[in-house]
C-alpha cells in the first residue's frame, strides 16, 4: 500500500487493526482545521463511508474503498490525492516550539 504524504498529515498504511464500534462513521471527516488560516485537510469518499477512531493516542480512518485527501482553503497547496482502500494511522507533521520547548502539531 502507498504512503500518503500529502503537506503536513500522513495517512500511513497498517493492516490486521479492527474498527472498533466506537468509530466515527462519515463519508466526509475533517483531519486537520485551521482556525488562523482558514485551510483544512479532509478526506472524503463518494459512497462508503470512512470510519475515524483515536486508539491509545494514535488517529486512525479506515474506509473499504479507494478515496480522496484533499486540502481546502486560501492556498491549498497539496491539492488531492487518491487515498487506497485500507486501514492508515494519521500523522502529523510536528515542529518545535522554542518558547515552550514543546512539540505541537503543524496546522496550515
Amino acid at each position: 500500500m502507498k504512503i500518503n504524504n500529502h503537506g503536513d498529515i500522513i495517512l500511513y498504511p497498517i493492516l490486521n487493526v479492527q474498527i472498533p464500534k466506537t468509530a466515527k462513521s462519515s463519508k466526509i471527516h475533517i483531519i486537520q482545521d485551521s482556525n488562523v488560516t482558514g485551510n483544512r485537510h479532509e478526506v472524503a469518499s463518494k459512497k462508503l463511508p470512512i470510519y475515524r477512531w483515536i486508539k491509545d493516542g494514535i488517529e486512525y480512518i479506515s474506509c473499504k474503498e479507494d478515496y480522496i485527501i484533499r486540502h481546502i482553503g486560501g492556498d491549498c497547496e497539496h491539492g488531492e490525492q487518491k487515498v487506497e482502500a485500507g486501514t492508515r494511522k494519521i500523522l502529523h507533521e510536528m515542529e518545535h516550539d522554542p518558547w515552550s520547548n514543546e512539540l505541537k502539531r503543524v496546522i496550515d
